[in-house]
């Protein structure tokens, strides 16, 4: 009996504890990777490999492990511990998710038991649009871009989109697409390559019927207006703005090249999905607003790390902060944005770190963006880091300031805005205010 009763005593290297449950691929990784990776990391994604079954992701398990920990994989850089925490598109692993990745590999990757394997998941476009099947694609002419060059920025166009009537758009997602050469999916990369891409930027400016350009940089100046980034993920508008694209338009593009390394000929296709036929908006959306611009006062020193900078920008009319969307270069480092209202309330409204071969856009939950009264100021600061530590960086010897090459700098913020007048705005904050006291209702009777 006494031996009995010893062996179903607790382990003391236990602790009393049963051993920690093995992490396996069927049911602890692959929920993450469909949640997380899939929609780049699939058949006709963007991404270089599919990461859908278990003999696709084991090969990669190490290079899953370093880029998670790293968070430089899902692309998501939104500091966790600041500001707004609440975006629409969020694909970004939490702490305890990227320990289990790790936990996963250095235990040998395996499988599990095939039975705990979710479903695979659906899409609502095969052909690996992440915003559903497109009402509308607009493909720009092909461009050559050399091996070895000069970046080359010019205008083309404007070429007809093909609608024929007038629609309001919901939702857009750009794609590189490369039809002979380098892929996405065959292009060797090293750690910080800027040759992820050969289209540092495409700006789609609408060229109404009639042949008239009405875009503009504050976004006040009505017309559909959008600019593609290397790397950016859907911009998707609220529920209830509206941006119209009209029928008959054209597009006027604004083209940015860089060279690769090697040879290819590419295009950008621009995907849109539309509200139904005869829906109206509530509010009308303003487009790409560039906010804090520097130009010459942008002083980036050679071999320094934490160069901080910063700007200012007053809101002219009260407005809605739809996305949150730095922009600099490939000294990027980290940017914050802090709104200083009229009343003298201060706010961090986020941070983000920076990596030039991921420029993306946060898309806010519409119940917590930013609400912002006329007179607001937006106060911008950002960080370079102008060292070898920095692989974006081709030379930290040199001195660093603003330029249109990948390899130079900027610094500017870029959101989407839904401007509103006052009335509008005074009812957007009445209404916030009343979930706010519904919340706090609700919390207290639990």
């Amino acid at each position: 009996i006494g031996c009995l009763a010893a062996a179903l005593m607790p382990s003391p290297a236990l602790g009393g504890q049963a051993p920690p449950r093995a992490v396996t691929f069927t049911r602890d990784i692959a929920p993450l990777l469909q949640r997380s990776c899939e929609n780049c990391h699939r058949a006709n994604g963007v991404a270089p490999m599919p990461l859908t079954t278990y003999e696709e992701v084991r090969p990669w398990a190490a290079a899953i492990r370093r880029k998670t920990a790293a968070r430089e994989m899902p692309p998501w850089f939104i500091e966790k511990t600041i500001g707004i925490q609440k975006f629409k598109d969020d694909p970004s692993l939490s702490d305890d998710e990227i320990e289990t990745m790790a936990t996963w590999v250095d235990s040998g990757a395996p499988r599990g038991n095939p039975a705990d394997m979710p479903p695979p998941r659906r899409y609502l476009d095969a052909a690996g649009w992440t915003i559903g099947t497109p009402d509308l694609i607009v493909s720009s002419p092909v461009m050559t871009v050399k091996a070895r060059g000069p970046d080359w920025h010019g205008e083309i166009g404007p070429f007809p989109t093909g609608l024929a009537e007038d629609r309001y758009v919901k939702a857009v997602e750009f794609r590189e697409v490369r039809l002979d050469g380098p892929s996405n999916q065959g292009l060797e990369r090293k750690a910080g390559d800027l040759n992820y891409f050969s289209i540092h930027h495409a700006g789609l400016h609408e060229v109404d019927p009639d042949g008239v350009v009405r875009t503009s940089s504050d976004g006040l100046g009505g017309g559909f207006y959008l600019v593609h980034e290397l790397g950016d993920n859907p911009t998707i508008y609220p529920d209830a703005t509206g941006v119209l694209l009209k029928g008959g338009s054209a597009f006027r593009y604004t083209m940015h090249l860089h060279s690769i390394g090697q040879a290819a000929r590419v295009r950008i296709d621009a995907a849109f999905t539309f509200h139904p036929r005869g829906w109206k908006p509530k509010y009308m959306q303003a487009g790409f607003v560039t906010m804090g611009l520097l130009r010459d006062e942008l002083d980036i020193p050679g071999n320094t790390d934490n160069v901080r900078v910063e700007n200012f920008y007053r809101v002219p009319r009260p407005g809605i902060l739809t996305t949150f969307e730095p922009h600099m270069h490939a000294s990027g480092k980290r940017m914050c944005v802090e709104a200083v209202y009229p009343d003298a309330r201060r706010e961090m409204l986020n941070c983000a770190g920076y990596n030039h071969n991921w420029v993306k856009v946060y898309s806010y939950d519409e119940d917590v963006a930013p609400l912002l009264p006329t007179g607001t100021t937006l106060h911008i600061v950002g960080w370079y880091d102008n060292t070898p530590s920095n692989p974006r960086v081709v030379d930290p010897r040199n001195w660093k300031g603003w330029g249109n090459r990948s390899i130079d700098d900027m610094f500017h913020f870029t959101p989407r805005v839904t401007w509103l007048t006052e009335e509008q705005f005074k009812e957007k904050v009445a209404e916030r205010q009343k979930k706010r006291v519904a919340n706090t209702t609700a919390q207290a009777n639990q």
